[in-house]
């Protein structure tokens, strides 16, 4: 296949997502290492509108809202892409093992564990595990992680279920395999790349979730810029400083919206190829 023809295999909406996104991921590490404003501190006069100085304008205290928008989306990318990721690893493994064990004591308690977490709106959890561990970044990476997953277990286990009936998978048993070998070189790849499309889609909740978080002040601690955070610092002085809230929202709800572009044009690309 030449790259022409790969180009035009490209799904439109993941293109624009991939874009948008690296744009925001680059901006995110360049502006607070390149400006002369301390994203934690102030240094300007508080309240001051958008300007060539303040391209976001100062907060109450003086802060830079651009250099703090941009740290602050550093570290909600950050802690939302190692929550996924360590839930994508140990929800996929797990969820292949209930998958694979049938009726087992294991596979049956797994299975308890899994539904039980998934009963529970995955906020109140969350806000559960902030409050015993403390609000801080350990404490909402720890949150995450613990009530997420489960929903990575319960996608793995239903496919998983099915790989496990596959005519490959009882020719590696009739061959002799043990049953750690067929999971780990016949099941695992295959739940893998489903729970993956899933993880694309749930990056941009666990972000919401972040924010939401420190909005509700459970989250990251202050003077640690985070979007959340800031959009609730803001939220009381709307009426006279409007863009304190208003850009940290817009930059988070572009993050989000590129992240679901990404998702959707995967998901598209995956069920096409």
């Amino acid at each position: 296949m030449t790259w022409r023809a790969r180009w035009r295999d490209i799904d439109k909406a993941f293109l624009v997502g991939v874009i948008l996104l690296g744009l925001i991921v680059l901006a995110s590490v360049l502006v607070p290492v390149l400006s002369k404003f301390d994203p934690s501190s102030g240094t300007a006069k508080p309240m001051q509108g958008p300007s060539s100085a303040n391209l976001f304008g100062t907060d109450n205290l003086g802060r830079d809202v651009f250099v703090r928008a941009f740290a602050a989306t550093r570290l909600d990318m950050a802690v939302a892409m190692a929550a996924v990721g360590v839930s994508l690893v140990v929800g996929t493994l797990l969820g292949a093992v209930m998958g694979l064990g049938g009726r087992s004591k294991l596979s049956g308690l797994l299975s308890l564990v899994v539904d039980s977490i998934n009963a529970f709106p995955f906020i109140v959890l969350a806000l559960g595990v902030v409050a015993v561990v403390g609000p801080s970044v350990p404490g909402v990476l720890a949150a995450i992680i613990l009530t997420g997953w489960a929903r990575y277990a319960r996608v793995a286990r239903a496919r998983a279920a099915v790989i496990a009936n596959a005519d490959f998978v009882h020719a590696a048993r009739l061959l002799g395999y043990s049953r750690t070998r067929v999971m780990i070189r016949h099941v695992f790849p295959n739940v893998y790349a489903e729970s993956f499309a899933f993880a694309l889609s749930e990056l941009v909740i666990v972000i919401l979730a972040i924010a939401s978080l420190s909005f509700l002040g459970a989250g990251v601690r202050p003077p640690t810029p985070e979007l959340g955070a800031m959009i609730s610092e803001g939220r009381i002085f709307l009426a006279q400083a409007w863009w304190i809230s208003i850009f940290p929202g817009a930059v988070l709800a572009l993050a989000a919206l590129s992240i679901q572009l990404i998702a959707d044009g995967y998901e598209r690309m995956v069920r096409y190829a």
